[in-house]
């Protein structure tokens, strides 16, 4: 994940931070299970920038992406490449040509670069130290995960065993972050409150995408 997170780096520090970023339901941004938020989307939030999850298997609410993964595939002939430098190389290549040169029909010839004039920057510089870990906790908190006891009486979440009692043994109960205190409140099944349990949410940890 270091490496996605230093690309995107890259990226940001190239064309400035996005308002959003449109992603699926798997890693390193989702999670096909739906039972934690990866780290590498709260650092995103973190950030400031919204992450939008496509729904699990319905690649047309991803449309454009994947029909432009489409075309830059057979523009840039990658299975003649002779390595992934020669492969990014093409890659930067095309981009260029699809946005700056490429006219586009149904949009009266214009080009990408003309119809969008503020595409080769967003407007948003950017800076580490606009990380917020407040934007973090309070997305966090607008949910609610559940979870089922082990026969140990703990239960898993971000890398981490907890005890909850063993009389709720293979019961399920829900976990909800308090933001304020940053910590887990614990409820059983009807939704009595049972403990609270220290969040793994420091702003280290997640700049760092270690929640373990």
């Amino acid at each position: 994940m270091l490496e996605v997170q230093g690309a995107l780096i890259t990226i940001f520090k190239n064309w400035g931070i996005p308002g959003w970023i449109k992603v699926d339901n798997g890693r390193p941004f989702g999670d096909p299970n739906l039972e934690l938020i990866p780290v590498l989307a709260l650092w995103l939030i973190g950030l400031g920038i919204k992450v939008i999850w496509n729904r699990p298997a319905t690649p047309q609410d991803n449309a454009v992406v994947e029909r432009s993964q489409g075309v830059m595939a057979r523009w840039t002939e990658y299975a003649r490449c002779r390595d992934t430098t020669a492969f990014q190389s093409r890659l930067w290549r095309e981009a260029e040509f699809h946005n700056f040169h490429f006219p586009i029909r149904r949009k009266g010839n214009k080009t990408r670069i003309q119809l969008f004039p503020q595409l080769p920057h967003t407007g948003t510089d950017w800076n580490p130290a606009n990380f917020k870990l407040c934007r973090v906790l309070a997305f966090i908190a607008g949910g609610q995960w559940e979870r089922i006891v082990s026969s140990k009486g703990q239960i898993y979440c971000y890398g981490k065993r907890f005890s909850v009692g063993t009389h709720y043994k293979h019961q399920k109960v829900s976990i909800k972050l308090d933001p304020d205190k940053n910590q887990w409140n614990i409820f059983d099944p009807t939704g009595n409150f049972i403990k609270t349990h220290p969040s793994p949410f420091t702003y280290q940890s997640i700049w760092n995408l270690d929640l373990s």
